[in-house]
Formats: C-alpha cells, sequence, structure tokens
C-alpha cells in the first residue's frame, strides 16, 4: 500500500469519524419507527378525535407552533414525541393514531398512542373521557396490523417494530387525581401510596410485555415528573397563601419513590424479554436540574405562562387568558404543562444519555 493511499485512508476515516460524532441522526439512522403510549406529555392529537374536555385545539396552545396552529400539543408548541422523532432523522412530527388522515408513510415510520388526562389505571380515564393504557394498547394492536399492510408484508412489518423505538410516559395523572386531588377514589382499596405505586407499575409491566410480544425491542420508560413542583399541585397545597409556593416535600418523596421502583423493574424486564432493550428516563431530576441551573435562565419556575400560571390549562387557558411576555423565560406554558424550550432541553437529554442504551 503506498503512502498517499494510505493518507488518504487515514483522511477519510477521520471525517467518517467527525460526522459521525457532528451529526447524532448519522448514529441514529437505525430506528425505523417511534412509537408513545402515555399522557398530555405526550400526546400529540389523540384527544381531539375523542369527547373529552382534556383538549388543547385552541389558542394559544400551539403559538409556536408552526403557523400558530393547536393541534392538541398541551404546550407553546413541538413535545419530546416531534422533537426525538425529528433528531431520529425519522420525520419531522409524531402523528396521533386516531387521525383518520394517515397515510402509510405515517403508519411505516410510527404513530402516537398517547392521550392527554390518561394514565396506567383505567379509572383514571374514567372521569375525563379520555384513553387509558389499555385502550392505547388495543390501539396499538390495530397499529400492527395496518403496518404489515404498509410496510409490504408481515416480514417487512416485523422489521419495523423490532427496530421501532417505544416511550411509555404515564403515572402522574394516576397519583394526581386517584391519590391526591380525589383520594377516595383509591384510598379504599389502597391504603398506602406504596401499593398503589406497586399496582401501577405492574400495569406498565404488563403494557410493556404486550408490546414485546407483537415484535417490538427497544423500550424508553419514563419516570414520574416532579410532581410536587407542578404549578397546579403547589396551588392546591397553598391555596390560603398563594406566594407561599413552594415544592411538596411528600408528593416529591412519593415521586422519588415510585421512580427508584421502576428503575428496579428494568432489570426484571431485561431477565424476563430476551432480545428487549430498556432505558430508564429519569424526568424528574432531569428537568429540576434544568430549573435550578442560572445558565438556563429559567426566571421562573413555580407559575406556567397563562393566566395567573396557578390553575389555568386546557379551556382555561384560552383567547382571553393574558400570557407572560417571554415564554421562553417560563419553565411552564400552563399551570402543569412544559413549555417547548423545557421539551427541547429533555429531547437533548435523552439523545445525549439515554438513546444509547438501547442499541
Amino acid at each position: 500500500m503506498s503512502l498517499q493511499y494510505t493518507l488518504l485512508l487515514l483522511l477519510f476515516l477521520a471525517f467518517f469519524i467527525h460526522q459521525s460524532l457532528a451529526n447524532p441522526h448519522y448514529q441514529h439512522a437505525n430506528f425505523t419507527a417511534t412509537l408513545f403510549f402515555g399522557d398530555s406529555t405526550l400526546d400529540t392529537g389523540n384527544n381531539e378525535f375523542i369527547d373529552s374536555v382534556f383538549r388543547s385545539s385552541h389558542f394559544p396552545y400551539g403559538l409556536d407552533f408552526p403557523d400558530r396552529a393547536a393541534t392538541g400539543r398541551f404546550s407553546d408548541g413541538l413535545l419530546v414525541p416531534d422533537l426525538l422523532t425529528s433528531a431520529l432523522n425519522i420525520k419531522p412530527l409524531s402523528p396521533p393514531w386516531l387521525d383518520p388522515g394517515l397515510s402509510d408513510e405515517d403508519i411505516r415510520t410510527g404513530v402516537n398512542f398517547a392521550s392527554a388526562g390518561a394514565g396506567l389505571d383505567d379509572l383514571t380515564s374514567a372521569i375525563s373521557n379520555t384513553v387509558p393504557l389499555s385502550r392505547q394498547l388495543a390501539m396499538f394492536r390495530e397499529y400492527a396490523k395496518r403496518l404489515e399492510a404498509a410496510a409490504g408484508g408481515e416480514e417487512e412489518g416485523r422489521r419495523v417494530l423490532e427496530n421501532a423505538l417505544v416511550m411509555f410516559g404515564a403515572g402522574g395523572n394516576d397519583v394526581i387525581f386517584n391519590y391526591y386531588d380525589l383520594p377516595s377514589r383509591r384510598r379504599k382499596e389502597f391504603t398506602t401510596m406504596s401499593g398503589y405505586q406497586d399496582f401501577l407499575l405492574g400495569k406498565l409491566e404488563d403494557a410493556v410485555k404486550n408490546v414485546y410480544s407483537h415484535g417490538c425491542r427497544r423500550f424508553i420508560l419514563t419516570g414520574l415528573p416532579p410532581i410536587g413542583c407542578l404549578p397546579v399541585q403547589m396551588t392546591a397545597a397553598t391555596f390560603s397563601d398563594p406566594p407561599a409556593r413552594e415544592c411538596i416535600d411528600e408528593q416529591m418523596a412519593d415521586t422519588h419513590g415510585y421512580n427508584t421502583k421502576l428503575q428496579n423493574l428494568l432489570p426484571k424486564l431485561q431477565q424476563t424479554l430476551p432480545g428487549g432493550k430498556f432505558a430508564y428516563l429519569d424526568i424528574t431530576n432531569t428537568v429540576l436540574d434544568m430549573f435550578n441551573d442560572p445558565a438556563n435562565g429559567f426566571e421562573e419556575t413555580k407559575r406556567g405562562c397563562c393566566g395567573t400560571g396557578f390553575i389555568e390549562m386546557g379551556p382555561l387557558c384560552n383567547h382571553f387568558t393574558p400570557l407572560c411576555e417571554n415564554i421562553s423565560s417560563f419553565a411552564f406554558f400552563d399551570a402543569i404543562h412544559p413549555t417547548e424550550r423545557v421539551y427541547k432541553m429533555v429531547t437533548e437529554h435523552i439523545m445525549n444519555n439515554v438513546i444509547h442504551k438501547l442499541y
């Protein structure tokens, strides 16, 4: 081999390595599709196709979305499913499964089953008429059948599912609706929060096994968000004295307890589901670290941008509700849902710290 040829080969390899490190799309191009199950933090518009009060198809939601469109996303712009699907170089947005206009290409590259207001517990959706995880799994089974036709056969459909990225993100509504804010719903059956956590994690484990049985192998399981630090929860705890807004210690302790149990579940799934790869997304600590880092410039982390920021969300956040002047300086857009800027930072964390665990 000549010296000139060797030098050219080394230059080519150096360029190849540089491009791979600089371009995350290049590194993660082996994901065929993205599939999402969960609640409003992941719902890209399914609730627009059902009869539920948990909807956001009105201004100011979507204020920073292309063409300022309110699409059913509970934020000023994009959500993690959109941002992650785009970062993986699959497609720009994560389409809702209930959209009747889905194309075969949408099916081949993945859809979104999440529903705002839903939970792992069917009882959670009963109060809001949303799509519980059990129904989301039924929709996934319908999707898997349609995928076979859209992909051009059983073998190709199986390949898409095997290489798809599956994310579960639910549980927050269960705890808020069924244990904190409406305690009579589940406390009669589960006398301790720990018992209810075990019940919810059992539902999640069954759901993962269900999706795995249809051929999916790569999963991100998201822990609970910092429930005790959500503006609406702080409002409920300090209603008589709104200025005294601090994270609720008991609810944060419960959140960390659930998340620890979820992390402990992953090795069990790894052992019992051969070939599966499972990654945990610590959303609570990730988000709180963002809020507390002065370099990120969040000026307000205890109330939402919409209205007073204490209680407004969904129908209460509307055309007649005043907005903050600088959305990007607020961590929350309404009293429970983050701004697009937070979702972008979470997506960056996933790409840098979570995705590689699924290789």
